[in-house]
Order: C-alpha cells, then structure tokens, then sequence
C-alpha cells in the first residue's frame, strides 16, 4: 500500500523543533487571556490554601518566620515560590506552574510514545488534540493546584523507565522523578510503586549499584525542603483522614457521609473511576478505543501495555475505595492512559475512510474538546468572579469578626482583613453584637445537615437579631448580629 504523505504545512509545524513550542504556548497564552478576563486561577478553598504556603515560603526565604506544617505535600508550593520571585506575584508563579506542567507533562507523552512507536503516524496530533485540549487536563493547567505537576513528574518517570527499559539506558531518573512526583501529590506512589519495583529489579540485575546510590542522593536532595518545612509533620500524609476511610465497600456507593458532609453522585466509585477512560472530559473516543483494545488483546499486550496496564489499574483500584469523587486525581493517570490508549488509536487510523479524512477529523475533533472544555471550566471560572464580587461586598466591613464558611479561604487569600471563625471547624454558642455573619444556608443545607455549618447557622438565627447589611444575586448575605434575642 502506497504510503499517505502527510501536507507540507503539517510537516513543517510537527518538526521536533516546533513541537515543544507549541505545546508550551498554548497553555501560556491561555491563561494570559483569563487573566484578561479577570480570572487568575484561583477558586474554592485549596487554590488560596496552596497561595497562603507558598507566601509563608517566600517571607520564609527573606528571612521570616518558619511557614509551620502543611496538609498536602510542598514541592508545588515551594517550586511556586521560586517563580514567584520571579515574576512578582505570587499568585502567577503558582498558575504559570501549573502551565509550564501541563506543557512539559505533554511533551513527555509525546516522547513516550514516539520511543515506544516509533513507526506510527499523528502521535503529535494525539497528543495535542487528546493530551493537551483535553478538557480536565487543559483544565488542570490553567488554575492553582498541584495535580497537573504531580502528573508531569509521573509523565517523565515513566519516559525515562521505559527509555531505560529499552536502550539500557541510567534509571537515576526514574527514581528521582518518582520522588518528585510524591512530594507533590502523595497518592502518586500508587501509580509510580510497580515502577520502582521493576526498576529497582533492573538496577540488580545490570550491577548498577552505583545508579542506585546516585538516585538516593539526588532523591535526598529533593526531600530536603519537605524535611526542612515538614519536620514537625513528617507521617502527615499517614493520618489523612479519607485514606483511614479506604474500604472495598465503596466500589459499590455512590453516595456517603463523611468530613466533607454528605456526597451523592450519579455512579459508584467503581465505575466513576473508569472515567479516565471513556468520559469526554477527557477522551472522548475512550469507548471505540477500548473496542479496538478487546479485539486486538492479543496483538498489543507487550511489555509497555502491561505496566501501564499495572499502574492505571492499581490506581484506580485505590481511587475506588475512597469516599470522594473529582476528576482531577484521575487526571495523575491520563498520561498513562494515553500512552496505553496510542496503539489502538494507531490502528483506527489504518482504516480507510478514517486515514483519508485524518485531519479533518481532528478539526472536529479539537472542536468537541473546546466544547467540552468550556463546559467543564465554565463552573471554575463563575466560581472566581462570584469570589471577587463577595470580596467587594464585604470589603467596606473589615476589622470586624466575620463568622463564615467555604468562602473565608477566598477572602484571607485577596487581603481581606477579619477576625475569621470558621463556621465548620466547632460550635459557637457565643456572639458579640456587630458581629458579622457571611452564609448562603439554602446552598449547605442537604450536604452540611446535622454538620457544624448549618448547625451554628441555626443557632445564630434562634438566639439572635440579625441585620442584612448586603446580598450578592448569587444567594450569599452579609448579616450583621443586632442583639441576643429575649428567651
């Protein structure tokens, strides 16, 4: 058969000296337009969280005082900072961060797959069309959180084992990324431990023992800012409270009562965790994909599918007994998902009809994840300027003691000035006059029921006056406690 020669423009864009640069500006030029429309990547509670470290690790450098204990793993925060200093901001060194991971997270998918498959064609357009606008993934690149750098470590560890694997190349690397990856995410060493294992075979069977020594040093001089700011914490990560919860028993539940207040979803976890593979969040052609797997089962299982195989399975077996669902830990695997979803993708493209329409399928194809994509951020991005606009609304009112909840990380994290009292961390049964509530209860009420927030809400309306100072069109109020009411 005559071999399809690919259009000129396109091989001059899918030069190895193109690439890189593509995937690094996309990203960038992403979030320089949402800061242009006023978002900065951060949202929720453990964006400001990850900001409030990584200033404690700035003032901390200037000669400050020591940051103290933090819940998740420091490497993001601490490489943050470092770009923080660069650019000013603290703010942008976090979100340029998640950027640059996704980019370098791609480029090593691209490179995995091209040792791996070295004679099939588009691996670049998969990567980008599949990898870098995937919607959960672009997603992940665009806001303040660790996961896209903890899946970039994993998508270079695994490049550098399978190079290692095949061209007997040093597995110093692969150690000292895996390290990188478990002080980013912890739960990384779910995906990376068959890795070590076998890399750690291979360094006994080749008499590499000098490959090993250099790996623990270099994996050492890694752990030293997590010795330096952990110190007082070092088994954190043992005592998390949803990995005491793990259980088999929740493969089979959609919905639990846990510190997070009660969670119901549309699957149980079993097949939640299947997402990675067949919800258009992240590949869309996960299902035809897997067709093409079943058929071609025993074609494709070679060494590289097995692993990945190992690891994606092992995971998901791990994400399956926590009560918690959010696509973003299932984004740690999807660079492991593409690499083993490649052959089959390769082989859908050798028939006909679908080889002789290539790239226009791939223009349909960008075009769905840019839907999907909008879809999925749409939530994030709201949720931004619902923040900003509540910070405009209190902002007239600092000073004073603020009783809230879900928001009050937000508020801490733009400058706003309170006392802060946690609606959720106990119970008050004490309120000053002038005091001020900030609440949206109709929003907690089904999955805080019974659980501080709404219960300390129901106190503050039997046992006192309230006065409703301002109120955003989102639902949230700003109440200011009048007096205590007359039993």
């Amino acid at each position: 058969m005559r071999k399809t020669k690919l259009p000129l423009k396109f091989r001059k864009i899918t030069k190895p000296s193109n690439l890189n640069i593509v995937f690094i500006a996309i990203p960038l030029l992403g979030i320089l337009i949402l800061r242009f429309l006023n978002f900065d990547g951060l949202y929720g509670q453990d964006s400001y969280e990850y900001l409030r470290y990584t200033k404690a690790i700035q003032s901390y450098l200037l000669g400050g005082e020591h940051p103290g204990t933090f819940f998740w793993p420091i490497l993001y925060p601490c490489i943050a900072a470092f770009f923080g200093f660069i650019f000013g901001s603290a703010t942008f060194g976090l979100q340029f961060l998640s950027s640059i991971s996704l980019s370098i997270g791609c480029i090593y998918i691209l490179k995995t797959i091209q040792l791996l498959y070295p004679k099939q064609q588009y691996p670049f357009l998969y990567v980008l069309v599949f990898g870098l606008f995937c919607p959960f993934f672009f997603k992940m690149g665009l806001i303040v959180m660790s996961d896209v750098t903890a899946a970039m470590w994993i998508a270079i560890c695994f490049y550098y084992f399978f190079k290692s694997h095949k061209q007997q190349t040093s597995l110093v690397p692969v150690f000292l990324f895996a390290t990188c990856a478990l002080i980013t995410r912890y739960a990384s060493l779910m995906i990376t431990f068959p890795v070590i294992c076998y890399a750690l075979y291979l360094a006994i069977q080749r008499k590499a023992i000098k490959q090993v020594i250099y790996a623990i040093l270099l994996s050492g001089l890694v752990f030293i800012p997590f010795l330096v700011l952990q110190w007082n914490a070092l088994f954190e990560a043992t005592s998390n409270y949803f990995l005491k919860l793990w259980s088999p028993s929740y493969f089979f539940k959609s919905s639990y009562t846990t510190q997070d207040g009660f969670q119901s979803y549309p699957f149980p976890n079993g097949l939640y965790v299947l997402y990675v593979i067949f919800h258009p969040g992240f590949i869309f052609i996960g299902v035809p994909l897997l067709f093409v797997a079943l058929k071609n089962y025993k074609k494709q299982i070679e060494f590289p599918q097995k692993i990945l195989g190992i690891c994606i399975a092992l995971y998901l077996i791990f994400l399956a007994g926590i009560p918690f669902q959010n696509p973003r830990i299932l984004g740690l695997i999807f660079s492991l998902v593409l690499v083993f979803l490649y052959p089959y993708f390769s082989i859908l493209l050798k028939i006909h009809w679908i080889k002789k329409y290539a790239l226009p399928f791939a223009g349909l194809a960008f075009a769905l994840q840019l839907l999907f994509w909008m879809r999925t951020f749409s939530p994030i991005y709201k949720r931004t300027l619902l923040e900003k606009e509540i910070v405009s609304m209190v902002a007239p009112y600092q000073g004073k003691t603020l009783y809230s909840f879900d928001v009050d990380l937000s508020l801490q994290g733009r400058g706003m000035h309170f006392n802060y009292k946690n609606l959720y961390l106990e119970r008050y049964t004490d309120f000053n006059t002038k005091d001020l509530v900030l609440f949206y209860p109709e929003k907690f009420e089904v999955q805080w029921k019974d659980k501080n927030p709404i219960k300390n809400w129901n106190y503050i309306k039997e046992h006192y006056q309230l006065k409703t100072l301002k109120e955003d069109v989102s639902g949230w109020k700003l109440y200011e406690i009048i007096t205590k009411k007359e039993n």
